[in-house]
């Protein structure tokens, strides 16, 4: 992959969580991963250490296999740097990748088990 200079005005993010990469200029590979149990319990005691990935089978399955390549018909300056003026990022979340230059490969995987225990069901 051939490196390029890039030149940002100005960036404004004001959230970056879990796993997620900000990534300024060309990159070879991305593989960002995550793992989240979310509970979201009722009531003011929380005992930390209750739940553990194993106890769900969504934390144990194989990823999809990866599409095939998509053929986009574009122009590119191959030796020109990368300009860039303003950029406004609100949030991105869960092994996402948010990227200002080129990259060849992008392996992002996440599993994610959200569930909320109620008082009444207890």
């Amino acid at each position: 992959m051939i490196k390029r200079m890039v030149y940002v005005d100005n960036v404004e993010v004001q959230s970056i969580a879990i796993a997620s990469t900000f990534e300024i200029g060309d990159v070879h590979r991305a593989a960002p991963f995550s793992k989240v149990l979310a509970v979201q319990k009722e009531g003011a005691n929380f005992v930390s250490d209750t739940f553990n990935f194993e106890d769900y089978p969504i934390f144990s399955l194989k990823p999809t296999p990866p599409l095939a390549p998509v053929n986009v018909e574009s122009f590119f300056y191959q030796n020109r740097p990368i300009q860039v003026d303003d950029v406004r990022i609100i949030g991105a979340s869960t092994a996402a990748v948010v990227q200002m230059g080129g990259i060849d490969h992008i392996d992002s995987l996440n599993y994610t088990k959200h569930f909320r225990l109620l008082e009444d069901e207890q």
